[in-house]
């Protein structure tokens, strides 16, 4: 399961990516980035991926390839950008871009989740799930 967060105001350009980037979820990803304005150059924020399979990292080599900036901070996420070679921003970078706080616009998220209870978080395997060798 994939969860897109769509730019907002005051964040204008950010698209929040939480869950696993696979299969259709990738090509979910590339039809709401092109609906919104192109999706093209704008910052993603993959801090809460924990999982991509091979379409997922050809959506993200396919945005990256449009001018789009990633944002991580774990080692998987930074792993990725590595071999991707995606252009790779922190948070504080992402935040000069927007003018506006990435930290309080993810706490909102957070509380706003668990004041509403959670969906059950892939507690079954993703049909689309494929073994983690990718061509590259």
């Amino acid at each position: 399961m994939l969860r897109i967060t769509l730019p907002t105001a005051n964040h204008s350009g950010l698209y929040i990516l939480e869950g696993r980037l696979t299969g259709l979820w990738a090509k979910e990803l590339l039809r709401v980035a092109r609906a919104a304005d192109q999706g093209y150059g704008h910052t993603f924020d993959l801090q809460e991926v924990f999982y991509v399979d091979c379409e997922g990292e050809e959506a993200l080599r396919f945005l990256a390839g449009r001018g789009a900036r990633f944002i991580t901070e774990s080692a998987y996420g930074k792993d990725l950008c590595n071999r991707l070679k995606l252009h790779r921003v922190g948070p504080s970078e992402a935040d000069s871009f927007s003018g506006k706080s990435l930290e309080g616009c993810r706490k909102r998220r957070h509380r706003h989740i668990a004041n509403t209870g959670s969906v059950d978080e892939c507690a079954t395997t993703d049909a689309n799930q494929h073994s983690s060798s990718c061509a590259q």
